[in-house]
């Protein structure tokens, strides 16, 4: 029998190099998915292209693990980009058994200088507001709804081919990687709220849809992860020295400050091990979790000066 297949969008870096490396060292064969559009305003500081990191992924996958993998460039917000990763993925390896999808952008306007900003809501200037909308929807919302809508089609079929052999359907699974800004309120990041709590809604519906089937529908929501895109100034300091910290390390101080339970934030590898685990239960469905160190839990957002001061008052006490 053929190896399991498993499709993660967005795996050239970060979140989605981490889950597509998780797949393939539990067996699976994959498809490395890279961005083969253009965003300017999406600043990762990536030095190489999606085309470069995914092959370079997908070589040390074929060597470390022993199995097959792929890489496919498609840009998830054009309309047909979802459908044709989809059939590519199923025409390559014959089958199609896990769609993780991790793709998305957050929201940022380029300003006159070429420097991504971020405005609060009020303050976004009107020429920027349907087109940063626009933007962040076409991504992380449109073009995983399509994701999902191809790959659960597809997935019905095989179940359907499993019957007519006289077998029970192999349960089969979509993964969509959403976040905590579903729920947690962030004036400077409304696109990107919004595109997530969307996705809420399209797992619950294609959950019901896929049942029948055995294909079970979940989304994963992330806290603050240390990634590339977590690697830009924060616009907060440290008061001893000056230092602007980064995104991940202002959340870092306020985990630290009792934003939550575990005071870390994520590393790559905690959500990869969670995504895999979601796939492999077959009698769960329709669920939106959280892996984010218990961050909703105690509401980190709405009282985020509360915990960054609470959290540099004890690196204070320790000596930094």
């Amino acid at each position: 029998m053929s190896n399991p297949v498993c499709l993660v969008t967005g795996s050239s870096s970060g979140i989605g190099s981490a889950i597509v490396n998780r797949f393939a060292s539990q067996g699976y064969d994959v498809t490395v998915h890279y961005n083969s559009g253009t965003d300017s305003s999406d600043p990762r500081g990536h030095k190489t292209s999606g085309a470069e990191r995914a092959t370079v992924i997908a070589d040390a996958i074929r060597q470390e693990h022993g199995v097959e993998a792929v890489t496919l460039g498609a840009d998830l917000g054009q309309p047909e980009a979802a459908f044709d990763l989809v059939d590519r993925t199923y025409e390559q390896f014959g089958r199609l058994d896990t769609v993780v999808s991790n793709s998305g952008v957050t929201n940022f306007v380029v300003d006159e200088a070429g420097k991504a900003v971020r405005y609060r809501f009020h303050e976004t200037p009107i020429e920027h507001l349907s087109k940063e909308m626009d933007r962040v929807l076409s991504i992380n919302l449109m073009g995983a709804y399509r994701l999902c809508q191809r790959s659960l089609k597809l997935m019905m079929d095989q179940a359907d081919q499993d019957r007519k052999r006289g077998e029970e359907p192999r349960h089969r699974s979509i993964l969509f990687v959403g976040s905590i800004s579903d729920v947690a309120p962030d004036s400077m990041r409304i696109p990107y709220g919004v595109s997530k709590a969307g996705l809420n809604h399209a797992v619950q519906g294609a959950a019901f849809e896929g049942g029948p089937h055995n294909i079970t529908v979940n989304a994963l929501r992330p806290g603050v992860v240390e990634t590339p895109l977590t690697s830009r100034p924060s616009g907060v300091f440290d008061p001893d020295s000056g230092k602007e910290y980064t995104v991940a390390e202002t959340y870092g101080v306020m985990a630290e400050g009792g934003a939550q339970p575990i005071p870390r934030i994520g590393r790559c590898e905690d959500i990869a091990f969670a995504a895999h685990a979601f796939t492999q239960i077959p009698y769960m469905t329709g669920q939106l979790i959280a892996v984010d160190g218990g961050f909703t839990m105690i509401s980190g957002f709405p009282n985020r000066e509360l915990f960054l001061k609470e959290g540099l008052r004890r690196r204070q006490e320790r000596g930094g």
